[in-house]
C-alpha cells in the first residue's frame, strides 16, 4: 500500500497541552462499543481531585487481535477537556507495563519515539477518512491514550474519553495516511509584551493533507497557517484565535503538496506577566 496521504494532526506544536475548565461537573457519556468485526473503543476514565491538574496516560494492549483498517472515527470525552491523544511507541521504542502514569514522568525522555496516530478536543467529534483510505493498526502494540485537564472546581470531576474507529472490509482499500506534528521547543515568550515565533517545514514526498490544527497554552492569541511554495509565502488559511478550544480542520479537498512544498507557521503571545515563560507541558509554560 502507498502511504502518500499526510493527517497533519498538530501544527508548530505538539499535542500536549492544558486547559482551564471553568464547566460546572457533567454527568458520564459513553459510546457503544462497535460489533464485533465493525470496528474497535479505546477508553480511559479518571478522576481529577478537586482544584488540580492532571496530565494522565493510560498504558494498555490493542483492543484488537487483527490489524485494524480504520475509515471514520468517532469520539467523546468532557466538554471541559481541552484535547485528548492516543499514541503508541510502536515495536521498537520504549515499552511500558499496563497502566495509568502521569504523562510527564512517563514520556520525559521518551517523547519524540511517541508516534501519535488521533487526537482531538472535548465533546464530540467525528471525522471520515475519504473512501478506500484507511489508517492502518497492527495488533500487538501498547496503546497510550492520554488526558490532560485543569479542574478548577471544589469538587471532583470525572473525565473520560472514548474513541471508535470503524473498518472497512480490507479488498475496497485503497489507500493510507499517516500523520505528524511539528512542534518548536525553543520559545522563550519575554515578560510584559507580545512576541511573534514562526517557521516553516517542506515536503520531502509529495502528500495530501487531510486534516490539520493548532496548539498553544494561555498566551497564545493568533495561530496562522499559510502554504509555502519553495519561495514564496502565500495567504493564510487557517486562523485560530481561541487557545483554549483549537479546531481540527477537515478539508473538503485535500491540499496537495510536492516535494519542497509546505507551510509557514506563526504563533503570537501576549505575556501580561512580569516572568519570562518557555516551552513545556503545564498550564504555566507555554506551547
Amino acid at each position: 500500500m502507498l502511504f502518500r496521504l499526510l493527517t497533519v494532526l498538530s501544527a508548530f506544536s505538539f499535542i500536549i497541552g492544558c486547559s482551564a475548565s471553568e464547566s460546572t461537573p457533567e454527568e458520564m457519556t459513553t459510546l457503544p462499543v462497535p460489533a464485533e468485526g465493525e470496528g474497535i473503543q479505546f477508553s480511559f476514565e479518571y478522576t481529577v481531585p478537586a482544584a488540580s491538574e492532571v496530565w494522565k496516560c493510560a498504558v494498555y494492549p490493542m483492543p484488537s487481535d487483527d490489524f485494524a483498517y480504520i475509515n471514520s472515527v468517532e469520539s467523546i470525552s468532557n466538554a471541559g477537556m481541552h484535547h485528548m491523544t492516543l499514541g503508541t511507541m510502536g515495536f521498537t521504542g520504549p515499552q511500558f507495563e499496563d497502566g495509568v502514569y502521569d504523562c510527564e514522568e512517563l514520556l520525559l525522555e521518551s517523547m519524540n519515539d511517541l508516534i501519535l496516530f488521533f487526537g482531538n478536543q472535548g465533546g464530540e467529534n467525528n471525522f471520515s477518512l475519504p473512501e478506500g483510505v484507511v489508517a492502518t493498526i497492527p495488533p500487538g502494540i501498547k496503546i497510550i491514550h492520554e488526558l490532560h485537564y485543569v479542574n478548577t472546581t471544589e469538587a471532583p470531576v470525572d473525565i473520560y474519553s472514548y474513541v471508535n474507529g470503524y473498518y472497512i472490509p480490507e479488498d475496497e482499500i485503497t489507500d493510507g495516511i499517516w500523520g505528524g506534528q511539528i512542534r518548536d521547543e525553543t520559545l522563550d515568550i519575554k515578560a510584559d509584551g507580545e512576541s511573534v515565533e514562526w517557521t516553516r517545514c517542506v515536503m520531502n514526498e509529495p502528500v495530501d493533507v487531510l486534516f490539520m490544527g493548532s496548539h498553544t497554552h494561555k498566551l497564545g492569541v493568533e495561530f496562522t497557517v499559510a502554504r509555502f511554495d519553495g519561495e514564496t509565502t502565500g495567504e493564510v488559511f487557517y486562523k485560530n484565535t481561541d487557545w483554549h478550544d483549537p479546531k481540527i480542520v477537515q478539508f473538503e479537498e485535500p491540499i496537495r503538496l510536492e516535494v519542497g512544498e509546505g507551510f509557514e507557521f506563526q504563533c503570537k503571545f501576549r505575556n501580561n506577566s512580569d516572568t519570562d515563560v518557555q516551552y513545556g507541558s503545564t498550564a504555566d509554560d507555554e506551547m
